[in-house]
């Protein structure tokens, strides 16, 4: 805990955090990256006038990081209406041609040059490692114990350090141009992360098992401040929260996920040899909330991770796994997020 002395009508920063004071007593987190928008509650004010501050954990800093999705040259591929029709539904957006067969060979070549030179590997100094559970495991208890085999780290695509390779981050700023156009249409409070993931699975059997990206978490409590709260059902239904649960709350602030896959054409395809590689994305379409298997899913997809191909699907909502890979396998991950759940 950490005090600072501030009043109703000034910010005030705290531990390097900008906040404010709201009229109910609440600190709250405000985002730099969104025009200092209110965020989630972060703290409270005392008694005596001062403040205290909870602190930030990895979430808060993914959000508070982040920005709004900058605009960019999409290609005709993009279906802004389809991918709002799929997400609604709790089905994954399949974005076929979302980059060229020259664009994928230019980024599969900077990924395996990487990996041969063993830089795509657990400790390199080349990407910021991911946790050995997979980062959605922090402040979740769900996944103790879960098991991922890949190999995985972010770089920074901001500009800062580490930085991706140029084909890599070229596709990284296509994701980002998506959700500034989902954001520009629908009106969607999106903030893009700061950090973008690349994977590669070793092509002997590696997997990672079935998980949520966010996962709607009883012991946690909401952050969202006074007077943010969702004013209907239809407001409830619209922001994935559940008005008939009396407790609990969103482990993080991720609203999309968005993966891209940089393999080569000839691999992993729909085609035999594609299939005996396996490393397919099975999605769980429209599971119940607290499912983690899958048993209530309306139906399955089995997506090959092809070359050139995006999907965009609900971090919250769209349970998944990766089949076991006997290929050398390469995805991109990039997360948007929004400030309240």
């Amino acid at each position: 805990m950490a005090a600072a002395e501030a009043t109703a009508a000034e910010a005030v920063e705290v531990e390097g955090v900008q906040c404010s004071l709201t009229e109910h007593g609440e600190l709250v987190m405000l985002l730099p990256g969104d025009s200092l928008r209110p965020g989630p509650v972060v703290g409270r004010r005392k008694p005596d006038g001062g403040v205290v501050f909870n602190g930030m954990d990895d979430w808060l800093w993914e959000l508070y990081e982040g920005h709004r999705p900058r605009p960019g040259s999409l290609p005709s591929s993009f279906d802004a209406s389809a991918a709002v029709e799929a997400l609604d539904d709790g089905a994954p957006y399949v974005w076929d041609n979302f980059a060229t067969l020259e664009e994928i060979k230019e980024a599969n070549r900077a990924l395996e040059d990487m990996f041969q030179r063993r830089e795509l590997t657990r400790g390199s100094s080349l990407w910021v490692d991911e946790c050995a559970e997979g980062g959605h495991a922090r402040n979740r208890r769900a996944l103790e114990g879960q098991r991922r085999d890949d190999a995985c780290g972010f770089w920074d695509v901001q500009g800062g350090e580490p930085a991706p390779p140029a084909p890599i981050l070229r596709l990284f700023k296509r994701l980002e141009a998506a959700a500034a156009r989902l954001r520009e249409e629908q009106g969607w409070p999106l903030l893009c992360s700061r950090l973008g993931m690349g994977a590669v699975y070793d092509g002997q059997g590696a997997c990672y098992e079935q998980h949520r990206d966010n996962e709607w978490q009883l012991h946690l409590r909401p952050k969202t401040p006074r007077g943010l709260e969702p004013a209907d059902a239809a407001e409830a239904k619209r922001r994935r929260l559940d008005d008939t649960v009396a407790k609990g709350a969103w482990m993080n602030f991720r609203e999309l996920t968005m993966l891209a896959y940089v393999n080569l054409p000839e691999d992993f395809g729909d085609h035999e040899a594609g299939r005996r590689l396996g490393g397919r994305l099975r999605c769980y379409v429209a599971t119940k909330r607290g499912d983690l298997t899958g048993s209530t899913a309306r139906e399955l997809k089995e997506l090959a991770p092809c070359g050139g191909r995006a999907v965009i699907f609900r971090s919250k909502e769209l349970l998944h796994e990766v089949l076991p890979s006997f290929g050398r396998r390469y995805c991109l991950t990039f997360w948007v997020c929004t400030p309240h759940a």
